[in-house]
């Protein structure tokens, strides 16, 4: 089965899901993938409810909405993705973006090609020198950062030994949820408010969405960009 037609399936499969279960789909949903992973950007999903309830400040609700929601759909959507489309899934995670109403899923293929070689691209020592500094000034330096393009709109960064002893403990303790709404406040609005590109990016960045795998102390960060583009990979 090509790309094109699997990440058509896959989209299929996640607006029927969000119909069967919860009675409306997302306005939107794209899927993109190589062999590193799979992303699937759902957009404008319950704009009234979701609209009204940022108006409204009710971001705890939201949260947990949102949580709820996609945590349920994720089984049946990887076991979709495993079963019916042969791509074995190693992690999985997934993040929202307030300005469009977006959800963001990414899964991590077993033995991804980015762990196999790098393919560079225009900046990426300046990209990831960046990433490694705003990481050590709210946790520690990466031990690896890895990093690629797909197709040309989302640059997906890795970042594996980031974890400190404290948010082992944590976790350890059960307090995972807790700990991801943490980070995701702290480190979010760093790589919002402080993207790594510079003028290597000739167009505007749509989103930024992050989520950790805490069992492999790694994190997934993707910047998702407009139509225009001038950096590519080699």
């Amino acid at each position: 089965m090509s790309n094109y037609t699997t990440s058509d399936t896959i989209r299929y499969k996640t607006l029927s899901l969000f119909a069967e279960h919860f009675g409306i789909s997302p306005a939107r949903v794209n899927v993109t993938l190589n062999d590193s992973c799979i992303i699937i950007c759902a957009e404008r999903f319950l704009q009234p409810l979701v609209e009204s309830m940022i108006l409204e400040e009710s971001h705890g609700a939201l949260q947990s909405m949102r949580e709820l929601m996609v945590g349920y759909l994720m089984p049946e959507l990887c076991r979709y993705v495993q079963d019916d489309c042969g791509l074995k899934i190693e992690t999985k995670g997934y993040d929202w973006n307030d300005e469009d109403l977006s959800c963001l899923i990414f899964m991590l293929l077993a033995e991804p090609a980015f762990l196999r070689e790098n393919v560079p691209y225009p900046d990426q020592n300046k990209i990831h020198r960046h990433i490694a500094a705003l990481t050590y000034d709210v946790q520690r330096f990466p031990e690896k950062i890895y990093s690629f393009w797909l197709e040309q709109r989302m640059l997906i960064l890795i970042r594996d030994g980031t974890m400190t002893e404290v948010e082992r403990a944590l976790i350890e303790d059960g307090h995972c949820e807790v700990l991801r709404m943490s980070k995701r406040k702290v480190e979010k609005k760093r790589f919002c408010e402080e993207p790594p590109f510079g003028g290597t990016a000739n167009r505007s960045l749509k989103g930024v969405y992050l989520d950790w795998v805490f069992p492999h102390d790694r994190s997934v960060l993707v910047y998702v960009f407009g139509s225009a583009q001038t950096i590519a990979p080699h």
